[in-house]
């Protein structure tokens, strides 16, 4: 297994993984390509794609926002589950800098639990903040969603600085977003 970055949406993975990310996440929690675009050219943001055998196995979509590393979408093809993957990337991206941080659904359905313990089963801790993310698109509603966080949860003011990226510098790359 190995990561390819993607930086532009030229690139020849592209289309293999915009497929899985559109399959995989509702879309208030998406990107619209425009946007994607603009994110592609943050230094910030690192579009992986992850390559096994040079087929696209899955993708791997994170911010590094020091102190924090935000990981923002992590999604395996349907093709590729059940082989080891997802354990692989975050053993891989837990060794990269910053403080390891994701959202997740409310575990209030079977699919979002199983998402939970699996991450718990990789060292990741839920934390207990209410967690309010604007939506990607225009006309979408908020979305509820949980963070976890690796080995402890975020103190209140690590939480609130974690908070205040995603308000300001994230979601710069919404739908909408004017810049003012």
């Amino acid at each position: 297994m190995r990561f390819h970055r993607m930086t532009t949406t030229e690139d020849c993975c592209w289309e293999a993984c915009w497929e899985i990310y559109q399959s995989n996440f509702p879309s208030g929690e998406r990107r619209l390509l425009p946007d994607q675009r603009r994110a592609l050219e943050d230094d910030r943001y690192y579009c992986m794609a992850i390559l096994q055998e040079d087929h696209v196995a899955g993708i791997l979509f994170y911010w590094m926002l020091p102190p924090f590393l935000f990981a923002e979408y992590l999604a395996i093809g349907e093709a590729f589950k059940g082989r080891g993957i997802g354990t692989t990337v975050l053993s891989w991206l837990k060794q990269e800098p910053g403080r390891l941080i994701l959202e997740i659904d409310p575990p209030i359905d079977t699919i979002a639990v199983r998402r939970m313990k699996f991450y718990k089963r990789e060292g990741f801790v839920l934390n207990s903040y209410i967690h309010i993310n604007l939506p990607l698109r225009v006309g979408e509603e908020e979305l509820p969603l949980r963070v976890m966080t690796v080995g402890t949860i975020l103190s209140k003011e690590e939480y609130d600085a974690f908070l205040s990226v995603l308000m300001t510098d994230l979601i710069q790359y919404g739908e909408g977003y004017r810049g003012e």
